[in-house]
């Protein structure tokens, strides 16, 4: 499903590679934990998964897809099958909950045709269909990001990638929003998310991997302290 293959990247030479020579399988229909400390190239690994940036040296292939070959004006159509949560939830402030949703539809050339009942399914799935009306400003964060899961999933994607989803959420917040990526990984998606939140992550009832960036970086600086 998803494959690094000798992935080498750096942002500044003095302070050295984010990644070297990292290699990984990921199989379809897996739950991914990617995690490590601050610095250790989770967010970088969701990017170059999205095209946001790329590696220096190396492969990665999504579905069969190598990304280096995939041109800057195909990339619109690449993440069409890939679903994103982003931290800080990157909402249309002018548009309700519903009309975040439909805007997405739009924007990325879904069926219009079923859309109400579509959206209305989705925000139901993910529990705030009674939120459709309001707008960001009146959500609080645990709800913000379950109207960016409800976007995340409403194309079907095959894969979702999630950046710190729980990162600026309080405990109780963070615990649904793992429930939530359980419900939605149970449906068959492959999900590779990153987080520092391991105490809920560590509850997950979904079989899940893990994929530990600091003992990665370990392995390339040889500190086995």
């Amino acid at each position: 499903m998803i494959d690094f293959v000798n992935v080498t990247k750096s942002y500044d030479k003095e302070e050295g590679p984010v990644f070297e020579g990292f290699s990984e399988h990921i199989e379809r229909g897996e739950f991914i934990l990617v995690t490590g400390q601050s610095g250790s190239g989770k967010s970088t690994l969701i990017k170059m998964l999205l095209k946001e940036t790329e590696p220096d040296e190396g492969s990665i292939t999504v579905d069969g897809r190598l990304l280096s070959g995939i041109s800057r004006n195909d990339i619109p159509d690449y993440r069409k099958s890939i679903g994103v949560v982003f931290q800080d939830f990157r909402l249309f402030d002018d548009y309700s909950v519903y009309g975040n949703l439909e805007v997405v539809l739009s924007l990325t050339g879904g069926s219009m045709r079923d859309a109400e009942s579509r959206i209305t399914h989705i925000l139901r799935l993910m529990g705030i269909d009674h939120l459709h009306k309001r707008f960001p400003r009146e959500l609080s964060g645990g709800e913000k990001q379950k109207v960016c899961m409800a976007r995340a999933i409403l194309n079907s994607p095959s894969v979702l990638l999630a950046d710190e989803p729980t990162g600026n959420l309080d405990p109780s917040s963070s615990a649904e929003i793992f429930r939530l990526m359980e419900l939605i990984h149970r449906q068959g998606t492959t999900i590779v998310m990153a987080t520092h939140d391991l105490s809920t992550a560590d509850r997950l009832a979904t079989s899940s991997r893990r994929i530990d960036l600091d003992l990665r970086l370990k392995e390339v600086t040889g500190d086995g302290s």
